[in-house]
């Protein structure tokens, strides 16, 4: 299933902001990243961006981070 793209610039409200927090959290856990990194900071800009450009659900926003 291909990610759902909804390119906007709506800002991003607190149900975005914590699905992606979740999300960078997990990938954070997964690869072992302290939070105050490098990596963890790419991390989040690639999810922001990744949400910015359009995807806007969690499989998608997983994907992009897994390709980091």
């Amino acid at each position: 299933m291909r990610p759902q793209r909804v390119p906007t610039l709506d800002p991003l409200g607190p149900d975005e902001l914590e699905m992606i927090e979740g999300i960078f959290r997990r990938e954070l856990e997964l690869r072992a990243l302290p939070l105050k990194s490098e990596e963890a900071a790419i991390l989040a800009a690639r999810l922001i961006g990744a949400y910015q450009s359009g995807i806007r659900d969690a499989a998608g926003l997983t994907a992009a981070a897994e390709r980091l």
